[in-house]
């Protein structure tokens, strides 16, 4: 896919590729945005907005960001609607345009590049492996049966499904979202599991035993 002129809405929030994000619409931009875009696919590309001295007071687009679809919209009668966009792919932004009043930006969608095939497929079995002590650790912790998640046997799909699921700042989100690799985005994501994990434990599911096909481990 070729450089391309995108919307671009710029959000206090992350959106991963694959995951699902609900957007209230209601500022009369962004209605128009919406209008120009509801029959495009992808619509727009979401953007962690960012505040700094090369900044105005509604702050910049990030340089990396997700274009994504429009998989719902409930228009209300006063101009406003709800709607729910889809995580398609990451984009580079670049170029942004504000005189539509809201942005308009070349972007440019990025590649999950993989180094080392070999690594990232034996990092990604032990990320599978530790996530569903994750998951066996929430749900003991939460005392509730939570909804199955299979992440897919491709490491750069299925990290993305791991990562949404897990608890991260802003700025992890960014960072992941960011990362030139899947190489380095696995890596970091493991790192990140790892830690919630950790705090699984120390929170409330330290010594608790574990459900695992055909045998119970421990999460210590």
């Amino acid at each position: 896919m070729q450089h391309q002129h995108l919307p671009i809405f710029p959000l206090g929030a992350v959106l991963f590729p694959g995951a699902i994000m609900p957007l209230h619409i209601f500022e009369e931009r962004y209605r128009r945005m919406l209008e120009a875009t509801r029959n495009e696919d992808p619509a727009f590309a979401i953007s962690l907005v960012e505040y700094g001295d090369d900044a105005d007071e509604e702050g910049k687009p990030s340089g990396v960001g997700t274009a994504c679809s429009i998989a719902g919209i409930s228009p209300r009668s006063d101009g406003r609607s709800d709607i729910v966009v889809t995580g398609a792919f990451r984009v580079r932004i670049s170029d942004v345009d504000w005189s539509r009043g809201y942005a308009v930006a070349d972007i440019a969608p990025l590649d999950d590049v993989i180094r080392d095939q070999d690594a990232v497929t034996a990092l990604y079995r032990r990320m599978q492996y530790r996530f569903a002590q994750y998951l066996a650790a929430l749900e003991l912790l939460v005392q509730e049966k939570l909804p199955k998640l299979q992440p897919s046997d491709d490491p750069a799909h299925g990290a993305w499904v791991i990562a949404e699921t897990l608890t991260l700042h802003t700025w992890e989100r960014q960072q992941v979202l960011e990362f030139a690799t899947v190489d380095e985005r696995l890596e970091e994501i493991h790192r990140l599991l790892r830690r919630e994990l950790a705090l699984l434990i120390h929170t409330g599911a330290i010594g608790s035993t574990i459900d695992f096909p055909g045998r119970r481990k421990s999460i210590n």
